[in-house]
Parts: structure tokens; sequence; C-alpha cells
């Protein structure tokens, strides 16, 4: 992983993320670029008045001079933090947020996506999704969402993988075992059992058996009736610092039937999440 996407909209929210896409990027020896995507309102199917149509143009202008004060922002956390010599390249792209996310992302063949979660109330995210939601179903690689809550010491020492014991879930392990090298920390297998399943212990013994081996790295079940409210349980038990999970493209009648468990974890977690997509992961 040699290139970060870091989008923001300079919140309180998006900052935080940056200090972690920052920590990140120093473990990884990766640089980062930082977007900022406008969307201008839709005026193709009106005759603006020439003043109008003036203010109309200077958006463009406009965007890019605010943007231009916040590079050095931007620059002074970097540097405040410890982390000046992390390579960035600052980039403001018109258009919606979710598709300059995805373009950029295509564009530059980045290799993780970095940014902070934008909750919503249930039913709104239910329906229509956030930001971070929607790029995290269709992004092309990996993506960390970071809560606004989040806190770092700098060291990533415990994390989380989220299982149901299928095969897509061992290339998970697989794919977040390739991170841990450069990034550190003990692996946690996590299984949560929501029925009265009296063999799922056997069943992580067999799932976890090719790497129980492996001096970092460890398997746990928990009995909980609700999935989300389990691995919330278990990283705080756990103390885990990043909570590795899958997510998958799913159409809109999808969404009314099953849920996106990396997307609705996203929204109340306090836990920063490593989200890949199911059809990414390489066999």
């Amino acid at each position: 992983m040699k290139k970060i996407l870091y989008p923001t909209d300079f919140s309180e929210t998006a900052e935080n993320a940056f200090i972690f896409a920052l920590q990140i990027a120093d473990h990884l020896g990766a640089s980062i670029t930082t977007l900022h995507a406008f969307n201008k309102p839709d005026v193709s199917q009106i005759n603006l008045p020439g003043i109008l149509s003036e203010v109309y143009n200077s958006i463009d202008l406009d965007e890019f001079e605010s943007y231009e004060d916040e590079v050095p922002i931007l620059r002074d956390i970097a540097t405040d933090n410890g982390f000046y010599h992390v390579p960035m390249v600052h980039v403001l792209e018109e258009g919606a947020p979710v598709s300059a996310i995805l373009r950029t992302a295509n564009k530059d063949k980045v290799d993780l996506i970095v940014m902070g979660a934008t909750g919503a109330g249930a039913m709104e995210a239910f329906f229509f999704g956030t930001v971070s939601g929607k790029v995290l179903e269709k992004a092309h690689c990996p993506v960390i969402v970071v809560p606004g809550s989040a806190e770092f010491d700098g060291v990533i020492n415990h994390i989380g993988i989220a299982t149901n014991f299928s095969d897509h879930d061992a290339m998970l392990i697989e794919s977040v075992r390739h991170f841990q090298k450069f990034i550190g920390g003990h692996l946690h297998v996590i299984h949560i059992n929501t029925s009265d399943d009296q063999d799922s212990e056997e069943r992580m013994k067999a799932f976890f058996a090719p790497w129980s081996n492996q001096k970092n790295m460890s398997c746990e079940c928990i009995k909980h009736d609700n999935v989300n409210d389990g691995l919330e349980e278990a990283m705080e038990k756990l103390n885990i610092d990043l909570m590795a999970i899958l997510s998958h493209r799913r159409t809109w009648f999808d969404e009314l039937f099953e849920v996106n468990r990396a997307k609705e974890l996203s929204y109340s977690s306090s836990i920063p999440l490593l989200v890949y997509q199911q059809e990414n992961l390489r066999r």
C-alpha cells in the first residue's frame, strides 16, 4: 500500500481521520492525496441573467481559494503530530463527493482510502446511506472509516476480524495479515454466535486451524443476540484499535432485506473500521 486517498470536508470528524491517515501512511511508507470535492448546482435548464451567471462561474474560484486556505492547516496538523515527512498532494475536484472520491481513487490507482465516518439517522442511513457508507460499498480498494470520537496513540496493538466462517472470511484474514506485516499488532478473529449453536467453538477451531500456530493471532467466539452489539462488546473487551470487516455491493432492493453490516457498523462504532470489498478480495 503506497498510495492513500484522504477525502475531507474540513470538519472535525475529517480532521480526526487525517491524523489516522498520517499514522497509517507513516507505518506503510505511503503518500497521501487529500481530496476536497464541491458540487455546483445544476443550472443547465435555466437561462441565468448576466450577473447571476457571473456569480455561478465564480463558484470554482471561491472553492479554490477556500481550499488554498485549508491546505496550510493540513500541513500544520502533519507537522504538529510529527508527520511532516509524509509526502502529500492536494486535489480539488468538482462533483458530488461520492463520485469524486471514487473517480479519483480509480484514476490515481490508490491502495487505501481513509475518511471520517459520516453518521446518519437509522431510517436515512438505511435507505440512502451516507458519503462514507456509499464509498465503502463501491470502492475498488480497502476503506478505513474513522469515527469522530476515535482516539489514537500512534500504535495499532490489536486488530479485530469479524468472521462467519465463510471462504471470503478466510480471504479477508489473509488480506489483513498482509496489512499487519507493515502496521503490526495482534490479530483477533472474532465470531458472534447469535443462535443456540453448540458447535460454534468447534467450527471456529476448525476454521482457525490454518493460523493456529501464528503467535500474533488468536480467535474468540462470543455469544450475543445481535451481531453488531456483539462486535462492539468484543472490541471493548479486546481493546481493538482497528476492526476489519467485509462489505459487498448491493442494489437498493437488496438493502430492503439484508443489512450491509459494514455500513451499519460504521454509523455506530467508536472504533475505526477497515472495510474490504468482498468482490475485490484476491483468491
